[in-house]
C-alpha cells in the first residue's frame, strides 16, 4: 500500500512542484487550496503526512495543525509547515505543535525531501509503508546495527526561550519558579505517581507528560531543569523524542535521564548516542536516579539536597 501526502497551499505553483516531486518518490498525493478543505480531507482520509501552508484562505495551517494535535487519531500524522514568515511567533508555534518548519523559497523541495525520506523508508524507486518515527519496532533484533535512522532535518530560526505556558496536572499547583522541577515523560500511571511523590518530598517538583509529542512540547515551552524519559511511549517513542529534544537549540542542553523497562544493550547504546545523560531500567533504583539528578540539576541555582530513601520504586 502506497503512502499518501496531503499538500495544502493556495499557491498552485508550489502545489504542482511538490506534487510532482512527491510522486517521483512513490507517494500518492492529494491537495487542498484552503484550510477548511484541508481539515476535511485530513479527517476523512487520514493521510500519512501533511504539508501545510501557514497562510491560506479560510484559516491558517497552524490552526489546522492545532486541531490535529487535539484529535486522538490525527495527532500522530507528521506535519510539515511551509511559510514565508520567519518571525519568532511562527517558528515558536511550529515547535509547540511538533511540526517541521520549512521556510518557503526556491530551495523548498531540498528542505522538504530530507524530511520525507527520514519519516518514511524512502528511496528513488519507491517507499515502504511505515513511518519510521511513529511506530516502535518491538523485535529487539531489529534494533541492532546503526542507530541513525531518524536524522531529521528540523530547521530552527530565531527561537526564543519558552515561558511557562502549559497548565499543570491536577494537584500540581506549585509555582515552578519557586523550586527546581523536572519533566517526567511517562505513560505508566504508577511510575509517574511514584516519581512525583518521592521527588516532591525533597523539594523537586515533577511535571508529567504521558505521550511523546506532548513531552516534547512541554520541554520546549517550559525548559525543565532535567527530563526523565520513558522509552516506549504513545505518539512517538523515546528515541524520537530524544532526537527532537537534542535537535532544538531551545531544549538541546536539558539533561535527559532515560527510564525504561527495556534492558537491551542496543537500546542503551542508541539512547546514549542520541545524547541521554543516564540510562536506568525499571524497577527503579532510587539511589541511581538521585545521583543522576543531583549531577544534572543546575548547581548555579539554589537547590534542595536530595536524600536517599532505602527502598526502590517498583
Amino acid at each position: 500500500m502506497t503512502n499518501t501526502i496531503l499538500i495544502a497551499d493556495d499557491d498552485a505553483d508550489i502545489v504542482d512542484l511538490l506534487t510532482r516531486r512527491c510522486q517521483q518518490l512513490g507517494f500518492n498525493v492529494d491537495s487542498a487550496s484552503n484550510a477548511m478543505t484541508a481539515l476535511g480531507k485530513i479527517e476523512k482520509n487520514q493521510p500519512d503526512a501533511v504539508i501545510l501552508d501557514v497562510d491560506m484562505p479560510q484559516g491558517s495551517g497552524l490552526s489546522v495543525c492545532e486541531m490535529m494535535v487535539k484529535h486522538e487519531e490525527l495527532q500522530i500524522i507528521p506535519v510539515i509547515m511551509l511559510t514565508g514568515s520567519t518571525t519568532h511567533d511562527t517558528v515558536r508555534r511550529c515547535h509547540e505543535l511538533c511540526a517541521y518548519y520549512v521556510p518557503k523559497g526556491p530551495d523548498v523541495w531540498s528542505r522538504v525531501e530530507p524530511i520525507l525520506r527520514d519519516l518514511f523508508d524512502c528511496n528513488d524507486t519507491g517507499l515502504e509503508n511505515t513511518p519510521q518515527e511513529i511506530e516502535f519496532e518491538s523485535d529487539a533484533n531489529k534494533l541492532e546495527g546503526p542507530t541513525d535512522l531518524m536524522d531529521t532535518v528540523f530547521a530552527v530560526l530565531g527561537v526564543e526561550e519558552g515561558s511557562s505556558m502549559v497548565e499543570d496536572e491536577p494537584g500540581q499547583t506549585e509555582q515552578r519558579s519557586d523550586k527546581p522541577w523536572v519533566l517526567s515523560i511517562e505513560d505508566d500511571d504508577d511510575i509517574a505517581l511514584a516519581l512525583r511523590l518521592r521527588l516532591q518530598e525533597f523539594g523537586v517538583q515533577v511535571i508529567r507528560a504521558d505521550a511523546g509529542t506532548e513531552g516534547y512540547r512541554r520541554a520546549f515551552l517550559d525548559s525543565p531543569r532535567a527530563i526523565i524519559l520513558d522509552y516506549e511511549l504513545p505518539q512517538g517513542n523515546g528515541d524520537y523524542v530524544l532526537r527532537r529534544l537534542k535537535e532544538s537549540p531551545v531544549t538541546c542542553d536539558i539533561p535527559v535521564i532515560v527510564l525504561t523497562g527495556r534492558r537491551e544493550a542496543s537500546i542503551e547504546r542508541q539512547m546514549r548516542s542520541l545524547g541521554a545523560s543516564e540510562f536506568l531500567t525499571k524497577p527503579l533504583d532510587w539511589k541511581r536516579l538521585r545521583a543522576a539528578l543531583q549531577l544534572n540539576l543546575d548547581e548555579s541555582q539554589e537547590s534542595t539536597h536530595i536524600e536517599s530513601p532505602e527502598k526502590t520504586l517498583a
